[in-house]
This record gives C-alpha cells, sequence and structure tokens, in this order.
C-alpha cells in the first residue's frame, strides 16, 4: 500500500504532500541535532488540518518510539488521502506531529540519539528518578554484555526464576517498567529531558493553547494479537466519560499486566504531558497499539537489538539479520496486518471527531 514508507524520508515526503493535498497547513518543523543514516536532515514535523482557532483539536502523535512511527506516519497519510479531512466537525481541527523521534525512526530503533526511550522520559527531572529495583536486581539478565544462546538462556531463565513465571508471555517491571540507572540498557529513561521531550512541549506550547477540549492520541506498535488495536483512554481530565465515545476500548487505570505491575504505572510517558500541561483544560489522552507479536517476542528482539548497538557491530551479518527481525516485530510487511492497522486507525479517528464534537 502506498502510504507504508520503506524509510524516513519517504514517510515524510508522503505526509507532508498528504497534508498539502487535503488542504492542511505545515505549520513547523523542527530539526533534530542528529543526522540520518545517510546524513540527511531528521525533523520532527507538526501540520494542522481545520481552523487555526479551533476550540477542539484532536492531537496525533507518531513515533514516540521511533521506528514505530513507521505505522503512525502510513495511518496519518491514509487518514489524509482517504479524505476524511472534508468531514470534520464544526470548529474542530487535527494536528499531527509526525516523527516525534525522527532519529529513532529514520535509523530503525525504538530509542532516540542518546539511546533513550522517550516514553520513559516525561518525569520529572528536577526529582529523585524513580526506582526500579526489579531492573538492579537483574541488570545482567536484562540487558547481558555477551549475546549467544547460552548467555541468553541464563538470562531468561534468571527472569523467569524471579518472577516465577517460566511458560507465559509477561511484562515484568525489571523489563518493561523503566529505569535510570544504566545509560546502555533497554528502556532507559535519560538523566535529563530529551530534545523531544523538549520539542513536544514546545508543540503544545505553540500550537495546542487556543483549544478548550483536546484529544490526544499517540500511535505505537508492537506486542500483542497480529493485526488488532488497543486503544488505552485516560480521561481523568476530560470532564465527560471519553472512553464512551470508542467502540473498543480500555480505561488506563483497569491495564494490568502480571505481578502486579500496572501500566499505568510505567514513568515518564508522553500521554501524561497533555493533562499535566494543560490543568484548565478538558484532555483526553490516549495511547494505541497496533499489535504484531507476543510480548515475549517483542521483549526479547528488543534487548537483542540494544546489545547490538552497545556491545556488538549493528552493520555485521548479525546486527543486520537482528536489526531485519526488529524491523519486522514493530512494522510488519504483511499487506494484511497494514490494512487492519490503515482501516482501524479510520475508524478510531472518526469516534474520537464525533466524541470530541460533543466535548
Amino acid at each position: 500500500m502506498s502510504v507504508f514508507s520503506e524509510s524516513y524520508a519517504q514517510a515524510r515526503a508522503r505526509f507532508t504532500a498528504a497534508l498539502a493535498a487535503a488542504g492542511g497547513r505545515l505549520l513547523a518543523s523542527y530539526q533534530n541535532p542528529a543526522a540520518g543514516p545517510a546524513g540527511e536532515t531528521l525533523t520532527t514535523d507538526v501540520g494542522r488540518i481545520g481552523p487555526g482557532d479551533a476550540r477542539r483539536v484532536l492531537l496525533l502523535n507518531a513515533g514516540t518510539h521511533g521506528i514505530e512511527g513507521y505505522s503512525g506516519s502510513a495511518c496519518f497519510t491514509g487518514w489524509l488521502e482517504g479524505g476524511h479531512a472534508r468531514a470534520l466537525p464544526p470548529d474542530t481541527a487535527v494536528v499531527f506531529v509526525h516523527a516525534i523521534n525522527p532519529h529513532g525512526f529514520a535509523w530503525g530503533r525504538r530509542v532516540n540519539e542518546d539511546n533513550v526511550d522517550l516514553n520513559r522520559n516525561f518525569v520529572d527531572h528536577s526529582r529523585p528518578y524513580p526506582e526500579n529495583p526489579d531492573y538492579a536486581a537483574l541488570r545482567d539478565a536484562v540487558n547481558p554484555r555477551e549475546w549467544t544462546p547460552e548467555v541468553v538462556a541464563r538470562a531468561d531463565a534468571a527472569i523467569a526464576a524471579y518472577y516465577g513465571n517460566p511458560n507465559e508471555d509477561f511484562l515484568p517491571k525489571a523489563v518493561h517498567g523503566g529505569q535510570y540507572i544504566n545509560a546502555q540498557g533497554t528502556f532507559f529513561g535519560g538523566a535529563a529531558p530529551t530534545w523531544s521531550n523538549r520539542t513536544f512541549r514546545a508543540i503544545l506550547a505553540t500550537w495546542l493553547k487556543s483549544a478548550e477540549a483536546i484529544c490526544f492520541i499517540d500511535y505505537h506498535s508492537g506486542n500483542g494479537v497480529f493485526g488488532f488495536l488497543d486503544l488505552f483512554v485516560d480521561d481523568a481530565r476530560a470532564g465527560t466519560r471519553a472512553r464512551d465515545w470508542f467502540a473498543h476500548c480500555t480505561p488506563i487505570e483497569a491495564v494490568e499486566v502480571k505481578h502486579g505491575h500496572a501500566q499505568n504505572a510505567v514513568p515518564g510517558l508522553l500521554m501524561d504531558t497533555i493533562g499535566a500541561t494543560f490543568p484548565d483544560k478538558k484532555v483526553t489522552s490516549c495511547l494505541v497499539e497496533l499489535r504484531t507479536r507476543s510480548a515475549r517476542a517483542m521483549l526479547g528482539i528488543t534487548r537483542a537489538e540494544n546489545w547490538i548497538f552497545q556491545h556488538g557491530n549493528p552493520d555485521s551479518p548479525e546486527g543486520l539479520k537482528i536489526r531485519a527481525e526488529f524491523r519486522e516485530i514493530f512494522y510488519p510487511v504483511d499487506p494484511i496486518w497494514r490494512a487492519m492497522s490503515l482501516r482501524q486507525s479510520n475508524a478510531m479517528i472518526a469516534e474520537a471527531l464525533v466524541g470530541l464534537a460533543g466535548a
């Protein structure tokens, strides 16, 4: 499908062209300090469809986890090319944040130019960082310095034994919960606000200040049942039961994974920033997951990809194999997956716009 791209540059070109063709405006392009794999300039682009002073705004964000921006970008472009912008409700606009982590997008990584997981970086960096004693106890098992079948088997057994969970998929806090003690490890939250963090806050302050009601949807892809969409909704600040806007969604406070680790307890989520930035506005924050593979597969390849960049050679045959598997986990080539993602995204956006019109 033509809206699904093979490179960051292609995705950006398709998005900006679709935005212009649909009658939208490119509001700003923020240049990342690092370059792309071919030395190209990397930017976060902000586009808008609808009136500049709209009271209601649907804010869509792609690329928090860089490589996951491919699917989000395709959904943006597909919605624009599909002519859906012609049916916007009155006094409503859609604002797109394309590639908030352009370095990870261009390089095919989840993390940014500093190995920081942006979705663990939105903490208060002036205060002590959240502790993750599970990661501290299992650091060498989660992120071993060697990556051989024997080492990985021992590491996985140590993690499973720690949680008493040897046979089923899991998202243990040690692996998934964010950590602030190992800059070379997975899910590292950083030691300061990243460029993407600062840029996202600047976007909110500049382009969302006139809105009275905001629905935010942060696009992700990864673990879960292949081809399905899961939407997590936090409408605590919305002043309305915004979760009722959607045919299928999960209230964020009800999302729990095994061993008592709650999804909304993960520190530093980007989606939490909207309500904190606009305490006096009606805000609904959502996170959508375009599902691809099991949690265990996703976490395993994420650890392997981290190892190849931190301790191995990303351009070796082994490195290229791991990176190709990593890309497939987060951005499947299967046309059925791509068609399902696009169709479900269009439906979700339509539901959000109808609900927002009544806010």
